[in-house]
């Protein structure tokens, strides 16, 4: 049995390196640990090892085949921040950047906040709450619900940070609802 300690790094390769390079340093945090225009690559880091993603240039940039939804393959890469309050200043400093938020739900173990970066690679951020494992003693079964959606224009004022430690406000929503539903709706 081999005992592995963690996932170390996911490599994407993307159409535009620099556009991608931007929108996980400037909206999702990383930090440039090393780019190296000469083998290719750009090393990011969350600052706790050299690097957690790389990115490289597709050969055929904006002409190569995206995969699809549904298709084989990785469906998304999550990020975890460690509060709920975390949880709701993520979700306002992506749509104060202008990233569409497809969906968020209501795990009953975490709560997540699902999008997707400039090459349509879907990406969560999730908080897991505390005591996750004792949630589900029997499996999961069908709990999960959706949380409610803020609308842009209204998100960063409902999520200042006096508001941030209380988890079960809702709010109606004008923007467009996730996937699947005719409205949305979202507490996160």
């Amino acid at each position: 049995m081999i005992k592995l300690a963690g996932i170390g790094h996911v490599l994407l390769r993307v159409a535009d390196e620099e556009a991608s390079k931007r929108f996980y340093r400037d909206v999702l945090g990383f930090r440039v640990a090393e780019q190296d225009p000469e083998h290719g690559g750009v090393f990011m880091t969350l600052g706790d090892g050299f690097h957690t993603l790389d990115i490289t240039q597709h050969p055929a940039g904006a002409d190569a085949v995206r995969s699809e939804r549904g298709q084989l393959g990785l469906v998304h890469i999550a990020f975890k921040v460690d509060s709920y309050p975390a949880l709701r200043g993520a979700y306002a400093h992506l749509l104060a950047n202008g990233v569409e938020i497809q969906r968020a739900l209501d795990h009953v173990c975490q709560r997540s906040i699902y999008f997707t970066d400039p090459d349509g690679n879907g990406l969560e951020i999730y908080y897991e709450m505390p005591d996750a494992l004792t949630l589900f003693p029997n499996g999961r079964g069908d709990e999960d619900e959706r949380l409610p959606a803020l609308p842009p224009r209204r998100a960063a004022a409902r999520l200042a940070p006096r508001r941030l430690a209380r988890p079960g406000r809702f709010c109606e929503s004008r923007a467009p609802a996730p996937i699947g539903t005719s409205r949305s709706r979202v507490t996160v």
